[in-house]
């Protein structure tokens, strides 16, 4: 696999490989130290979470005892509850809105916009009832319980929680959670890509509600980026270092002397050494070795240019000689049918045009042996059903024959069977329907594959298949359909014979000749 790719390349994969374990390590070093910083940073936030969530439990404790007082005293001075709220106002040292209720939950007074009326009292017999309110105002709404019975209830804004906390990092975010109910005092989001987020809960109000304190925290330092990017920039140094070496020290010889052997190629003359600017004795090694090896495949090229010349004038020769000899019995089997009459007349035409059927095959294989591109099925077919009209007897002057071939090629191993199947089967009709039509057609099947088809209504008539040498007929069918290696399919309804015979595909068409 490795010997697909090239110097640099190896070189590249060899120096990777080598400060592999170095920035494991460095790697290995900067998440530990991201771990530590991360703890560490959880452990502030947590410290911070602590002491905000101990300011807010400052203010309600504040605030509820105010409350607490307020209500009591208005236990015993009801006609002054109002100013006695005014009174809690100024000791809370806030913006509160405060309510005082009496033991059978009837509000005695309220400050002014707060709609306190119905609110419950403290739940069992915990000092400061606390509940998050994460309606559109916001904020916590508290109630404790008075000496007499009686109750206070206070509500502190969302505003006024976020003054209590002490407020001011723009990278952290506070929140107030009671169950599903969640008050937000303060948003965060992250700045750069990589910042992570840390989350710490303190409890507030004995447990009641939890204070979440979100914190953006940076990533990786500088110091860590640059452990992370010092085997980058070792093995980036390391390959610079190494492919300039091999391209100096090998690729660019290499190069110069792939560039001389392709001129000595392309020229087709003798190789020449070039010039090396860094010259090495295995290059060196290296060039007389191609220079040795040009000349003796020019040498064999050669001969080998000559041997195929020589071998293209034999086949020229051999081809000639047998269209020649094929010529010779034609004019025979003509010579000696002129005195022959009746049966033995008909069958020297017989045989004649099978003679006839073997030269066309030939002839135009001979035409294309230069191109060898096969034979054309278009070409031989219409030139063995015009050699067939031609050479019928008078008696078959009304048989017409029609093609409808595609345009493909043949190997002379088909061609040879295709040619005598159509003869036969025109034959057939010469002798027995004489007046018949015939259709030869091909249609193609496959890329490799075409459909081959005689078809005449002559060919179901009982004059033809109860006719003394139909049986013969059938035989040679038969055998000639085993030479194209195919199923003869007869068409007794409309008088087909069809047959798929292999045709050579159009790209493999157009290779030249050995």
């Amino acid at each position: 696999m490795m010997a697909r790719f090239s110097s640099g390349t190896k070189m590249l994969f060899i120096m990777t490989a080598a400060l592999m374990p170095l920035g494991l390590i460095a790697l290995f070093a900067s998440i530990q130290s991201a771990h530590i910083k991360r703890l560490q940073h959880e452990a502030d936030a947590q410290l911070v979470a602590t002491a905000e969530a101990r300011q807010i439990d400052l203010l309600l404790i504040r605030v509820a005892n105010v409350a607490r007082f307020t209500a009591g005293a208005a236990a015993e001075r009801a006609d002054r509850c109002a100013d006695l709220i005014a009174e809690a106002q100024r000791l809370a040292r806030m913006e509160a809105r405060l309510a005082v209720f009496a033991p059978n939950g009837l509000l005695r007074c309220a400050t002014p916009g707060f709609a306190a009326r119905g609110l419950p009292a403290p739940r069992g017999n915990i000092g400061l009832d606390l509940l998050i309110l994460n309606d559109p105002g916001g904020g916590v709404r508290f109630s404790v319980a008075a000496g007499d019975g009686g109750y206070g209830v206070g509500e502190i804004s969302a505003p006024e929680l976020r003054r209590a906390a002490g407020f001011a990092d723009q990278d952290q975010g506070i929140a107030l959670q009671q169950g599903e109910a969640k008050l937000v005092l303060a948003r965060t989001k992250k700045r750069l890509p990589l910042d992570q987020r840390i989350t710490v809960d303190a409890a507030i109000a004995g447990g009641q509600a939890s204070l979440t304190l979100v914190q953006i925290i940076s990533t990786i330092s500088a110091v860590e980026l640059l452990l992370i990017l010092l085997p980058l920039l070792m093995w980036a140094a390391a390959a610079a270092i190494g492919w300039i070496v091999i391209k100096e020290l090998l690729l660019r010889p290499l190069a110069q002397l792939q560039r001389a052997v392709a001129a000595a190629s392309n020229a087709e003359g003798p190789f020449t050494m070039p010039r090396l600017q860094t010259p090495a004795l295995e290059i060196q090694t290296l060039g007389e070795a191609f220079g040795a090896a040009t000349e003796q495949i020019a040498h064999r090229e050669a001969e080998l240019e000559e041997g195929l010349r020589s071998q293209v004038l034999l086949t020229r020769e051999v081809h000639h000689r047998v269209k020649n000899n094929l010529q010779v019995v034609a004019s025979l089997i003509n010579l000696h049918a002129r005195g022959a009459k009746g049966e033995v007349a008909g069958a020297y035409a017989t045989i004649q045009r099978r003679v006839d059927a073997l030269a066309v095959v030939h002839r135009n294989h001979y035409a294309e042996l230069e191109q060898n591109r096969g034979v054309a099925l278009r070409s031989i077919l219409s030139e063995l059903t015009a050699n067939l009209r031609a050479t019928a007897p008078a008696s078959a002057d009304g048989l017409s024959i029609t093609l409808d071939i595609i345009p493909v090629h043949i190997s002379q191993d088909t061609a040879v069977p295709v040619a005598f199947l159509v003869t036969e089967i025109i034959e057939l009709l010469i002798d027995h329907a004489p007046t018949a039509s015939a259709r030869v057609t091909a249609t193609a099947l496959a890329s490799d594959k075409a459909v081959l088809s005689v078809a005449s209504k002559a060919l179901v008539d009982p004059a033809v298949t109860g006719s003394a040498g139909h049986e013969d007929f059938q035989r040679i069918v038969t055998g000639l359909s085993r030479q194209l290696r195919a199923a003869m399919e007869f068409d007794a309804v409309n008088g087909c014979y069809a047959i798929a015979i292999p045709i050579i595909p159009e790209e493999e068409a157009i290779a030249e000749a050995p």
